[in-house]
């Protein structure tokens, strides 16, 4: 049906738990980012937010899921549709940083770059709270039915 609905129980936990690992490195950034950091030309400024690439590495991982396996239903994902067209290359940019160990560090998004454009760290809240929206609605859901049952 394109929707959690009709996602195994076994899928829906492997999914929850990704997106515990997501909520997690959120959070972890977000204390970095409180934290204060000032932009400078170091190459060593992109090691405090290693919690950033990482969240959108597994954001990513559900962008390309709602996209290409139907993990929302038609109405969440056209609401969410502009923000993850407009961030899928971010996201797949800092998941590259994050999984692929490259001969030199040029041609890889800097962190300090990327949060200079509010827009984008917006659109990646949006992103990260529907999926939350979605998975926690869908296990409320399942143990509604159990009681029910």
């Amino acid at each position: 049906t394109g929707s959690l609905r009709g996602a195994t129980i076994n899928r829906l936990t492997v999914l929850l738990r990704h997106w515990t690992w997501a909520d997690e490195a959120m959070a972890r950034f977000d204390r970095e980012l409180a934290g204060g950091w000032e932009y400078d030309n170091d190459p060593q400024a992109n090691n405090l937010f290693g919690a950033y690439y990482q969240w959108c590495a597994l954001l990513c991982g559900f962008a390309e899921a709602a996209l290409e396996q139907g993990l929302l239903s038609p109405s969440q994902l056209a609401a969410l549709g502009p923000d993850l067209e407009a961030s899928l290359p971010v996201l797949r940019a800092c998941r590259q940083v994050l999984v692929v160990i490259p001969a030199s560090r040029e041609n890889h998004p800097r962190i300090v770059d990327l949060l200079r454009d509010q827009q984008t760290l917006n659109r990646l809240r949006r992103i990260h709270g529907a999926f939350g929206d979605a998975l926690h609605e869908e296990r409320a859901s399942r143990e509604l039915d159990v009681l029910d049952a």
